[in-house]
């Protein structure tokens, strides 16, 4: 008897557990980006890339990229990128860890649009004596 009760216990414990758990899943955020947007993926690179208002999505990790013209939107899913952007419209990051500096923008005020959605995200306007992550 004692065992059909423990047994019983047990059930209605695991049961009662089972119904209040909830099931996540990683998001990936490709949507915030055009389809014909530069899409890098690469790990622990060093690059400089030119772009002409085109949009960008970096999921890769440990990169450092120079962008020279002219970005949309960069989206940086990515974790510990060290990114320099010369003029961008808008900064979106769910990534962790990324130091991100940017000089100029055609948006009003000069300012681009930044959603910082990770942890631990630097994002600067650079200036003539701006620090790298290396810097740090």
């Amino acid at each position: 008897m004692k065992n059909q009760f423990f047994l019983i216990m047990m059930l209605s414990s695991f049961l009662a557990f089972s119904q209040g758990a909830k099931v996540t899943s990683k998001q990936t955020v490709t949507q915030d980006v055009a389809t014909d947007a530069l899409k890098y993926s690469d790990n622990s690179k060093e690059e400089e890339i030119t772009l002409d208002g085109k949009d960008v999505l970096i999921s890769g990790n440990d990169n450092k990229i120079s962008f020279k013209g002219s970005i949309g939107k960069i989206v940086i899913t990515g974790k510990n990128n060290d990114i320099t952007i010369v003029s961008v419209k808008q900064i979106i990051i769910p990534g962790n860890g990324n130091f991100v500096s940017w000089e100029k923008s055609d948006n009003a005020g000069g300012k681009p649009v930044i959603q910082d959605k990770g942890g631990y995200n630097n994002i600067e306007r650079r200036s003539d004596n701006a620090m790298d992550r290396s810097d740090n």
